[in-house]
């Protein structure tokens, strides 16, 4: 058997390399707060940085340290879409509400890359626009009337259809009927860009605490305690920000958010002969699928990150390393020899509706259920939050308050996980044949 794995392979995110999980006073939190935010990632530090500005006493709470969960996990994709395609998200919800939800998409990632300049965030931000790759002309005629729907309807994209004979002009692949490529779309270096945003938030005065997982929170007449190991918090308000890594202590948010399992891996330095070759335009790629396949280039050009099969969670990272490298080969064959240097998984988390959400329920604010688009949309949506909390005027967006659904026997063990992935692994099927 080929051995795909690199000297020093490690089961472990490649963002940790340049970004370690930061050492903070890991000591008992104070007993009094204004704000305690639960959850130390990009949305959680994004609602602490606004808050701390905003003149509040600000503690964020984290189980693990820093950033240990999908905010380093993730692929580093800046996009400004949700998980929805348009003509999808009109079928299930209007054209009004689906426009109004693709135009505060846009703005979320607007505001993200804005966040990165003005706060002059070292993270390799790149505006590189995306590649969508068809599985089927049937999927490449989809793309095309989606943009049209979307550019009749006003929402805020530059695109650019890209026919079958056009596309290795994009990526070295033989195994798409063409695609799309989405202008304003961005990469990040995920580990930099939440230090950046930690780093910020604690400048402002914001107190984060890790390894301090919350065990209670309990409203009281005049705001909430919070328990945990280390002693009891007492807040004025309180905010959720857990998303995939929602605990038991939080049963109502847990119920509303199904956390699955994303895989990446991250390739050896490849030969820049190669490189130009598999990605000619430098641009990160995605597969218009159910279940789909992405690939982007590393922050120095130098190797690639290539993920998917999110959902299929039940098997150790060396076996999902050697599946996701059978994948890569496929896709590109062209890298026939190129051996891994990481792979590793991180919990993304979907609400029922797969929309993202933010609101209020019994006192407490919460900001979650990204659908796999947490790092513009957690970002806004965990200022937006924090902004409530403040009691500004302009606080609300078109997805704060939305109906926040669970289903019956649900309590945050998604047992059903795999009847869907196979579900999706046959309508993936299909769309290849079409």
């Amino acid at each position: 058997m080929q051995d795909i794995f690199a000297e020093g392979f490690k089961e472990a995110s490649y963002w940790w390399d340049l970004a370690p999980r930061p050492r903070l006073d890991e000591s008992a939190p104070p007993d009094n707060t204004d704000v305690v935010v639960i959850g130390s990632g990009n949305v959680g530090l994004s609602a602490a940085l606004t808050l701390a500005r905003g003149g509040r006493d600000v503690l964020v709470l984290d189980a693990e340290a820093a950033g240990h969960g999908a905010s380093t996990r993730n692929s580093g994709y800046l996009g400004r879409t949700v998980w929805f395609k348009y003509g999808d998200m009109v079928r299930r919800i209007g054209r009004d509400a689906a426009g109004s939800i693709a135009r505060e998409a846009a703005t979320a990632h607007d505001f993200a890359a804005s966040l990165i300049r003005d706060e002059q965030i070292a993270c390799f931000y790149s505006n590189t626009g995306r590649l969508i790759t068809a599985p089927s002309r049937k999927v490449y005629e989809k793309l095309e009337r989606d943009l049209d729907m979307m550019k009749a309807d006003g929402v805020p994209v530059e695109a650019d259809m890209i026919p079958p004979d056009k596309l290795k002009e994009e990526v070295a692949s033989d195994l798409y009927h063409g695609g799309q490529v989405l202008h304003g779309n961005g990469l990040i270096h995920a580990g930099l860009y939440h230090q950046g945003l930690l780093d910020r938030a604690r400048a402002q005065g914001a107190t984060v605490v890790g390894h301090c997982p919350v065990t209670g929170v309990e409203r009281q007449r005049q705001g909430f305690v919070v328990s945990t190991p280390k002693g009891k918090v007492s807040a004025r308000d309180v905010m959720v920000a857990t998303n995939g890594y929602t605990p038991k202590a939080l049963p109502w948010h847990r119920r509303r958010v199904v956390p699955v399992q994303a895989f990446n891996v991250v390739t050896e330095a490849i030969d820049p002969v190669l490189m130009r070759k598999v990605l000619p335009r430098g641009r990160p790629m995605i597969e218009n699928r159910n279940s789909p396949l992405w690939l982007r280039p590393t922050e120095d050009g130098t190797r690639l990150l290539f993920g998917g099969t999110t959902g299929e969670g039940d098997t150790s990272l060396l076996a999902k390393a050697r599946q996701l490298h059978g994948e890569l080969l496929r896709v590109v064959p062209d890298l026939e020899g190129t051996k891994l240097t990481h792979c590793w998984s991180g919990q993304v988390a979907f609400p029922f509706d797969f929309l993202p959400h933010n609101g209020l329920a019994d006192g407490v604010h919460y900001a979650m259920g990204w659908c796999a688009s947490g790092v513009p949309m957690g970002t806004w949506l965990g200022h937006k939050t924090a902004q409530r909390i403040l009691g500004d005027s302009d606080a609300r967006t078109v997805l704060t308050d939305r109906p926040f659904r669970t289903i019956p026997f649900y309590r945050g063990n998604p047992w059903f996980l795999p009847f869907i992935t196979a579900w999706m692994r046959r309508a993936d099927r299909r769309l290849m044949r079409d």
